[in-house]
């Protein structure tokens, strides 16, 4: 949701007003870093229209942002630390129509391109016969159940673990399908492929409609491995990571 922030200014002592301005800009611009602040308006060119005339603003608001937030409370929470309160100023904060935002074309293409790759992978997967996806062809250490587990376990991590979302697979598809595991050292049976190809496929349609307008949040684990900030750069490795297996996907298909 977007929520509008108004500033009404406190009376800041004259030999402390440098040092308030210089912290209102860094309050804003941690907002800004942290995915919450979109749009800022601040400073002069200030007017008042009433049906009568157009006059030089004489009010107490000296600028206006419009932030991201999942409530009202967390949009809330986001000013206790304003500087301006220590001085008597105050933040309206305005809950907007979902209908006044159409949803970001940034998101959508970063989001169809991501579907775009998993779709490729899932044909590819879709159009083998059964009794090649667990065989391991040459030059290759890996079978098919193997990568379709991989990917949709990787994404899992990426997507919905670093983002704070949750996981949505259980916890031992990691001991069969994690970086650095293959086929030789199962010591109990993974999931059957029809098994994880509609995992595959669910997971595409929940990622499409659980991160549509949230790629500019903070993720959940800021101290998470790829440094990632942001839930749009969660997808820049995802995207990277599946593009990745897709052509190994490709490769293997061919000499199977």
């Amino acid at each position: 949701m977007h929520y509008l922030f108004v500033y009404h200014g406190g009376v800041v002592p004259e030999d402390q007003a440098e040092q308030n301005i210089s912290d209102l800009w860094n309050w804003l611009d941690n907002l800004k870093a942290r995915g919450y602040e979109k749009v800022r308006f601040a400073g002069f060119g200030r007017k008042t229209v009433s049906p009568h005339a157009v006059e030089d603003y004489q009010g107490d608001i000296f600028g206006v942002s419009v932030m991201e937030a999942e409530s009202l409370e967390e949009a809330v929470s986001l000013t206790t630390d304003w500087p301006e309160l220590q001085y008597g100023g105050k933040i309206e904060v305005f809950e907007a129509l979902a209908a006044d935002y159409p949803r970001s074309s940034s998101d959508a293409h970063i989001l169809n391109l991501f579907a775009d790759v998993r779709r490729q992978i899932l044909d590819t997967l879709h159009g083998l016969p059964a009794d090649k996806l667990d065989h391991i062809p040459p030059g290759f250490r890996n079978n098919m159940r193997w990568q379709a587990g991989h990917v949709l376990t990787v994404t899992d991590e990426l997507v919905f673990q670093f983002s704070g979302a949750g996981s949505r697979i259980p916890a031992e598809y990691k001991t069969w399908f994690a970086s650095g595991t293959d086929p030789s050292g199962w010591s109990d049976a993974p999931p059957e492929i029809d098994v994880l190809l509609r995992r595959l496929e669910g997971q595409m349609a929940e990622i499409g409609d659980a991160f549509e307008g949230r790629l500019t949040h903070p993720v959940a684990d800021q101290s998470n491995f790829l440094q990632a900030k942001t839930v749009g750069e969660l997808f820049h490795v995802l995207i990277a990571h599946e593009s990745l297996h897709l052509g190994m996907i490709q490769a293997m298909a061919k000499i199977l």
